[in-house]
């Protein structure tokens, strides 16, 4: 057998079956492995059977860490997890001190907004009430352009700003959506389903072993017909 050959068959998991074609692309292979070859250590699977189970073990309990990487993932997605990360506590009253906090300083910065706004608003609504009033062409051209550039002040800078402090999403409602009943329930409802996989396929190795050691396991066989059979006590 060729060096690659050898090594091919040292790297699979199951008779042809390797790490590759267990976990996704973006996964660690060596993470899976790794894995796969501590659950071998400590059941010792003899037999395609038992080495089957194991894999079924190894493959059950990658789900459920991917299961919390996901719902980690989902956290982070957040736009406003970046807020709760800079806060640089690691305690929930620490967290929702420094988010308050900051809420209070938008909620400042939301007033002044608006109050400018209201103000570049007022200017406008003179402005037009000139150009009204006024026929000179030069006047209203120094009004047109006057106007022109309130408008891009406000739909430029003003008004997005007012869109962002206006959202109804913040920092302190991302952080109690990370240990939300509902989102946590589901987690919790999947990782016991896999739970009772894993407990359904360690009842299976057990089985087998517990099979091996049975006198039917080891009858010894007689060769009838081409088939094997087992030999039959007269």
């Amino acid at each position: 057998m060729s060096p690659i050959k050898q090594s091919h068959s040292r790297n699979s998991l199951v008779h042809g079956l390797y790490s590759r074609d267990v976990v996704l692309p973006w996964d660690s292979r060596q993470d899976f492995e790794k894995l796969h070859a501590d659950l071998k250590a400590e059941f010792s699977p003899y037999g395609r059977a038992e080495e089957e189970a194991v894999l079924d073990l190894a493959s059950l309990h990658w789900q459920k860490h991917t299961l919390w990487r996901m719902r980690q993932a989902a956290v982070l997605k957040d736009p406003f997890t970046a807020d709760i990360l800079q806060t640089e506590r690691k305690s929930w009253s620490g967290i929702r001190k420094c988010l308050r906090s900051a809420a209070r300083d938008e909620r400042k910065l939301l007033g002044a907004v608006e109050a400018q706004n209201a103000k570049l608003i007022a200017q406008l609504k003179r402005l037009q009430k000139q150009l009204d009033a006024t026929s000179d062409t030069q006047e209203v051209k120094l009004i047109e352009e006057k106007m022109s550039a309130l408008v891009r002040a406000v739909s430029d800078h003003v008004l997005p700003l007012l869109l962002r402090l206006r959202q109804g999403p913040n920092a302190e409602q991302a952080f109690d959506n990370a240990y939300a009943a509902e989102s946590l329930e589901k987690v919790v409802r999947l990782e016991a389903a896999l739970d009772a996989r894993i407990a359904k396929v360690l009842a299976r190795l057990v089985g087998l072993k517990e099979f091996k050691r049975t006198p039917a396991a080891n009858a010894p066989t007689l060769a009838i017909g081409g088939l094997s059979q087992p030999a039959i006590d007269h």
